[in-house]
């Protein structure tokens, strides 16, 4: 898996996870919309959908902190680690567990099968939770991620 491609989105979940205060409004909508254009979309992230992304992370200064220090935390991985392995059952925990998914979400249109499909998947549901900086705590997969990029600074 190339790490590098997936860099982006990961760093930003994990910077997500860690959040202290709760996405404004204005936040919360972006990311919505970045959600449904993943979902529609997913071959236009280089283009549209992660300047999109990234320009909400800078306006948050206490996410913008985070994500940088995820991504630069990711240079040191090494390109073979196993990250977010058994992430399609959390997948679906997910969106069996929180009725608001079911309103204001998206319909599963396949099977998760590769892994930026899996990735895409996270970030899609947890974008249309209300709250997605709690719903993005509910990922196991995120916290084995962050114990490994912690050892890489021992």
């Amino acid at each position: 898996m190339k790490i590098e491609m997936h860099k982006t989105k990961l760093a930003f979940l994990l910077a997500l996870s860690d959040l202290k205060n709760p996405l404004n409004e204005e936040e919360k909508q972006t990311l919505t919309d970045i959600a449904k254009h993943l979902h529609i979309q997913p071959l236009a992230w280089t283009n549209h959908t992660e300047p999109m992304l990234l320009k909400m992370i800078q306006s948050n200064p206490q996410l913008n902190k985070q994500y940088n220090q995820y991504t630069t935390q990711f240079e040191q991985l090494p390109e073979k680690s196993q990250i977010l392995s058994g992430i399609e059952q959390e997948i679906k925990s997910l969106m069996v567990k929180d009725d608001r998914f079911r309103e204001k979400g998206f319909k599963p249109t396949g099977k998760p099968t590769e892994y930026d499909s899996q990735l895409n998947n996270v970030l899609v549901v947890v974008s249309c939770y209300e709250e997605p900086e709690t719903a993005v705590k509910k990922v196991s997969s995120l916290d084995k991620l962050k114990q490994t990029l912690g050892n890489l600074g021992q």
